[in-house]
């Protein structure tokens, strides 16, 4: 009779194979994941090689192949394959480290299960491999801030799962490739600051998923894609530092979730589209430095959300919309290098965190308004080139935050008010090309900060005043062209930081102080066309740094100091049209730099030295109307 096993047993015998078959498939799974990992070790090694010594010391703990997981900024998973039971390398992470390579000696067809690659801030050179192609895991390309030259590869298009793609900072040249339109999961593109050149593809508007978009500072030219209005995502879209010409597309106003828009510095041109007022979350728009019309936006005050708005630099017309009150929280406001007109409004005090503001080089004209008082958080407030007039409102010194106050070029008449005297943080003051009359307030000696102070092309009146000395940090003084009279201050020579000093075309008189030759950073001195009477002082001889020393045309008399020698840095020595006596010193011989030379119109005797023969860099020489003999000889 045929024995047949019982059923229980054959179901256990199977079992049992089953079994062993996996654990088999199991060991064979883990020795060949453990082989690529250490495959992938090795890999990473060859690319150590090729580094500078510094590099090799930042990757020390680079070594045992068997563990590349332990190594520096290298990371590991075990899920990035199905039936994956080994760790794999998943993530390189080696940012900033100063790594000195060539990027493409990297061997990517052994990393193919890297899902995060970041070696930006390095210095890494050479080109994008089209081996890239194979991290078709990848979700992260980082390489931004090195020196990586070439083209983008058409390959990347292939890196589907890729969300965020970091090249800018490099040097990329090239255009780019349509292909990067099949990236439908990116979330973050940038590509700034290379030297793409070419147009931006209209493929760019497939990536639906698309929150952050920056192509700006590259040579990209012609006109921006409409279809970029189809990415609803967009939080922050920067193309400025382009060629991009055509007018700005309607359609941009669709991306309703935009919060930073900057097509600055290109050559768009046309209107500032109206439906741009639907974009109601904008915190930044900037438009500056392009060709565009028309007036600003009729419904700005939709745009509530403002913080930044620049403008300038285009050819706008119109007036400033009174609307624009309604943009409460703007911090900074330029609408400067237009053809706007008409009045500043009152109602620009509204926007009380305004801390920049500038409508400089437009046709404005009437007064300036005294509300712009209450904008306590002004540090730099820009007015000049327009054809403002009236009184400066002593409201304005209220400003005791500003910094930087320039109303020149402009037809303002009346005094400065002494309440300026308030704007202890005062770095820049420029009142030049106006009608102001009056005297300089003594209050200005306030203004510890001042670095830089004209007040030129005015009808000042009076003394300069002594307490200009408190100013210790100034740079640059510039009063000339007033009705100042008196004498010079002896005051001035504390103001040892002074590099430019012109008092030209006033009326002051007496001497030249002494005390000018501490001046020792002064490098431009410009006295001319005053009554200025006594002896050039020796002390003059102490500028070292002096390029332009300009004293004709006073009524200076005695003889030229012979130390005036130790200026060799000058190039333009004027002392004619004065009363000078007495021989040239030969001293003057040592001022190899001079291209111009201009004694004539004194009461000089004597010789022509015969140093001046050193003066090689002379192209203008004056020394007629005086006394002298011989000439000078070559060398």
């Amino acid at each position: 009779m045929e024995m047949h096993p019982p059923s229980k047993m054959l179901a256990s015998l199977t079992m049992i194979i089953l079994m062993m078959m996996m654990m088999m498939a199991t060991s064979v799974a883990l020795a060949s994941d453990a082989a690529m990992l250490e495959g992938q070790g090795r890999a990473l090694l060859v690319w150590k090689d090729i580094f500078y010594n510094q590099s090799q010391q930042a990757l020390h703990s680079w070594g045992n192949t068997s563990t590349p997981c332990n190594w520096r900024g290298i990371s590991c998973d075990t899920g990035v394959h199905r039936h994956q039971h080994w760790p794999v390398i998943s993530g390189i992470s080696l940012r900033g480290m100063r790594l000195r390579g060539a990027l493409e000696s990297l061997n990517f067809s052994a990393l193919r299960t890297l899902t995060h690659l970041d070696l930006s801030h390095n210095l890494l050179t050479g080109s994008i491999p089209p081996s890239i192609e194979v991290l078709g895991e990848l979700h992260a390309l980082l390489l931004q801030g090195n020196q990586i030259r070439g083209s983008i590869p058409l390959g990347l298009g292939n890196l589907t799962k890729l969300y965020s793609l970091m090249l800018h900072e490099n040097e990329l040249s090239g255009e780019i490739p349509s292909q990067i339109g099949n990236m439908s999961s990116l979330v973050t593109l940038n590509l700034s600051s290379n030297h793409l050149v070419g147009h931006i593809p209209c493929e760019i508007g497939h990536m639906k998923h698309l929150v952050a978009l920056d192509l700006s500072s590259n040579n990209l030219f012609g006109k921006i894609p409409s279809n970029i209005g189809g990415l609803t995502e967009l939080t922050r879209l920067y193309l400025y530092s382009n060629k991009l010409s055509g007018q700005i597309p309607r359609e941009l106003g669709y991306l309703l979730n935009l919060k930073d828009l900057q097509l600055g510095i290109n050559t768009l041109s046309g209107f500032i589209p109206r439906i741009f007022h639907n974009l109601t979350k904008l915190t930044v728009l900037i438009l500056r430095l392009n060709k565009l019309s028309g007036l600003i936006l009729p419904k700005i005050d939709y745009l509530s959300t403002l913080e930044y708005l620049d403008l300038s630099e285009n050819i706008l017309s119109g007036s400033i919309p009174n609307s624009i009150r309604n943009l409460t929280k703007l911090t900074t406001l330029c609408l400067n290098n237009n053809q706007l007109s008409g009045l500043i409004p009152q109602e620009l005090d509204y926007l009380a965190n305004l801390e920049y503001l500038d409508l400089s080089e437009n046709i404005f004209s009437g007064s300036i308004p005294n509300s712009i008082g209450n904008l306590t958080k002004l540090t730099s407030l820009y007015l000049y080139n327009n054809q403002l007039s009236g009184h400066i409102p002593r409201e304005l010194g209220y400003l005791e935050n500003l910094e930087n106050f320039l109303l020149s070029n402009n037809t303002l008449t009346g005094l400065i008010p002494n309440s300026i005297g308030n704007l202890t943080k005062l770095t820049d003051l420029f009142l030049f090309m106006n009608q102001i009359s009056g005297r300089i307030p003594q209050e200005l000696g306030r203004l510890k900060n001042l670095e830089f102070l004209n007040l030129s092309n005015n009808t000042l009146t009076g003394s300069i005043p002594k307490s200009i000395e408190n100013s210790t940090k100034l740079t640059w003084l510039f009063l000339y062209s007033n009705l100042l009279s008196g004498h010079i201050p002896r005051e001035l020579g504390r103001l040892e930081n002074l590099e430019l000093l012109v008092l030209r075309k006033n009326t002051l008189t007496s001497s030249i102080p002494s005390s000018i030759g501490n001046l020792t950073k002064l490098t431009y001195l410009n006295l001319q066309n005053n009554q200025l009477s006594g002896h050039i002082p020796r002390e003059l001889g102490y500028l070292v740094n002096l390029d332009y020393l300009y004293l004709r045309y006073n009524t200076l008399t005695g003889s030229i100091p012979n130390n005036l020698g130790n200026l060799t840095e000058i190039t333009r020595l004027y002392l004619d049209n004065n009363q000078l006596s007495g021989h040239i010193p030969r001293e003057l011989g040592y001022l190899v730099n001079l291209d111009e030379l201009s004694l004539g119109n004194n009461a000089l005797a004597g010789p022509i030295p015969n140093s001046l023969r050193y003066l090689t860099k002379l192209y203008k020489l004056d020394f007629g109307q005086n006394q002298l003999s011989g000439q000078i000889s070559g060398g």
